[in-house]
């Protein structure tokens, strides 16, 4: 959890223009660091443009040494997201580095 609680100390400090990422809270009203709700802005031009793509974002406990889980709900198209799984975004193992 330690390099969770760091990405959040820098999102929150930092982070790009439209794009929110969120962690969840558990029932009693704590952070739950392992569930984050996020969602990115389209990109200027059609078809894509004013929208706002919603994800969830699923750390295991293992993190950072394996990328989180996350897709897009609803399910888009995109080159870089994959329709036989329900939108799961490709996350290219070759270039996926442990920060911590």
């Amino acid at each position: 959890l330690w390099g969770l609680t760091q990405e959040i100390k820098a999102w929150r400090k930092d982070h790009p223009f439209g794009f929110v990422a969120v962690p969840t809270k558990n029932p009693d009203g704590t952070m739950n660091l392992m569930n984050w709700e996020c969602a990115i802005p389209g990109k200027k031009g059609p078809p894509w443009e004013g929208g706002l793509f919603k994800l969830p974002l699923l750390f295991k406990d293992d993190y950072a040494s394996s990328p989180p889980k996350c897709k897009f709900e609803p399910p888009l198209f995109h080159p870089n997201v994959c329709p036989s799984e329900q939108g799961n975004i490709h996350i290219c193992v070759c270039t996926y580095t442990c920060v911590y």
